[in-house]
């Protein structure tokens, strides 16, 4: 591979910001190519060679996990990892166990790989060990970029007939090339051809792709659980190593900025550089999770936890569908879970039978629980609230009261409530509401200690309550 014509020191230090202080640090013996960020983290390249990383100063776009740092050298492309500390109350496990269960949710939802055969033997042999969507959107822009590879127009000379239009005519060129062909003594004519300025088409080269995609190859090749598929490993790699030659630079010219990247190579770069975070967790060790927003990682791993907590009472939750997540059986009704439904301000979403609208804007709750049972549907929210410490009461009443009152029928949309009740599920638990018919409530859930046995009994009661939140009737029962 052409390596890279950089100024830049022999060295980089990377370093993470948290509220302003370093979290995280870590070097490398090279220049640090683009990397992958979250939307919330800034990135300030020092003239010390030091490479910043500016976490928002907002707590709830707070990140960790491992961060890929790909570099290069006179020697190749290699690459290093920084790893960033979740903040209090969650540890290095927490963050892997939340990331395994958005493995499993992500894996749950997504339909069935193309039918392709090869796709469908990889997903069953990976499993939930990776985010198996980061690697097939490698592929996918990998294959879409070999397919319709960006270009540029080069200068180039071509010969036409003197008759023949296109180009700009070098005289002098044509000149030179008809006084060296014509025999000593000969009388001046006109030249058969002329010498053209054109253009043609050449193929962008990134040094920063070249190496991403390269890693990623040589990565594919190294997992253990891939030698069961030799052919389709092979495959894989192949094709990353096809992006990597067509993408290396004939020239050891520096890459130009990010921004003037054609949107195909800087799509299969971003690509190629979460592929490489996730192939690492294929392999035996410990596994770990690529650079997240916490936020994000724990409103997964609630939704995944309330699914499992559900489906250990009333079995599998069947086929996915749009948001909804899990499908039952509860004699006689039929209860449905749904993951980020959106309830529109304008129009409705129908659930179960049942439409539903909100009030004042569009609401996207974490978790919406709806049971029908002869025509009437009983429903209740939760909502998975990241906090440093237990939920504030005032923190309750926002969260809680949004949906309380914003989300109605659509044929009563003067009813309020709606709701059953209005659940926050927040690592170190929190209130109660201060009356029965508050109908909020708060439960402790954490990756390490999970969420307590009494959750999914409490919420089936409060459920098949025959009479229903809409005739006044309050759930009483006690938070475990």
């Amino acid at each position: 591979m052409t390596q890279p014509d950089t100024d830049g020191p022999a060295s980089t230090t990377v370093v993470f910001f948290r509220a302003g202080v370093e979290v995280a640090r870590t070097e490398v013996a090279g220049h640090v190519l683009e990397l992958d960020l979250p939307k919330s983290i800034e990135l300030r390249r020092a003239g010390s060679g030091a490479v910043h990383l500016i976490e928002s100063p907002d707590p709830l776009y707070e990140c960790c996990g491992q961060l890929p740092l790909p570099w290069v050298d006179r020697y190749g492309p290699h690459l290093s990892t920084l790893e960033v500390p979740p903040p209090f109350p969650f540890n290095g496990s927490d963050v892997a166990t939340m990331w395994r269960a958005r493995n499993r949710l992500v894996s749950k939802r997504r339909p069935p790989t193309s039918g392709e055969a090869e796709w469908s033997r990889l997903r069953v042999l990976v499993g939930d060990r990776v985010d198996w969507s980061a690697l097939e959107a490698a592929v996918v822009t990998a294959g879409a970029l070999l397919n319709a590879w960006p270009t540029r127009p080069a200068p180039a000379v071509t010969w036409l007939p003197v008759d023949r239009a296109g180009g700009r005519v070098l005289v002098g060129m044509t000149e030179r090339a008809a006084r060296s062909h014509r025999m000593p003594g000969a009388a001046p004519r006109t030249p058969a051809v002329t010498a053209r300025r054109t253009s043609v088409p050449r193929d962008r080269t990134l040094h920063a792709l070249t190496a991403v995609a390269a890693l990623l190859g040589e990565r594919i090749l190294a997992v253990p659980v891939l030698a069961a598929e030799p052919d389709l490993r092979d495959r894989l790699a192949g094709l990353f190593r096809r992006v990597a030659s067509r993408s290396d630079p004939d020239r050891p010219v520096a890459d130009p900025p990010p921004s003037a990247w054609p949107s195909p190579m800087s799509g299969a770069y971003s690509t190629c550089v979460r592929a490489l975070a996730t192939v690492r967790d294929l392999g035996p060790g410990n596994q770990s999770a690529p650079l997240s927003e916490l936020w994000e990682l724990y409103e997964v791993w609630t939704a995944q936890t309330v699914l499992g907590a559900i489906e250990s009472v009333l079995g599998p939750g069947g086929v996915t569908s749009g948001s909804r997540i899990g499908r039952w059986t509860d004699g006689s009704a039929l209860i449905e879970l749904h993951y980020q439904a959106r309830i529109p301000a304008s129009g409705s979403v129908e659930i179960l039978g049942e439409k539903y609208s909100a009030a004042v804007g569009d609401l996207i709750p974490d978790l919406l629980l709806v049971r029908r049972d002869g025509g009437v549907n009983n429903a209740l929210v939760l909502d998975a609230k990241k906090r440093s410490s237990e939920m504030a009461s005032d923190d309750l009443t926002a969260n809680a009261s949004k949906y309380l009152w914003g989300i109605r029928r659509s044929d009563s949309p003067g009813t309020v409530p709606v709701l059953a009740c209005a659940v926050m599920l927040a690592p170190l638990g929190g209130p109660a509401a201060g009356m029965a018919h508050g109908l909020a409530d708060v439960y402790a859930a954490h990756p390490a200690a999970g969420i307590g046995p009494a959750l999914v009994p409490e919420l089936f009661k409060l459920l098949r309550s025959a009479s229903g939140p809409h005739t006044g009737n309050a759930w009483h029962g006690p938070w475990a």
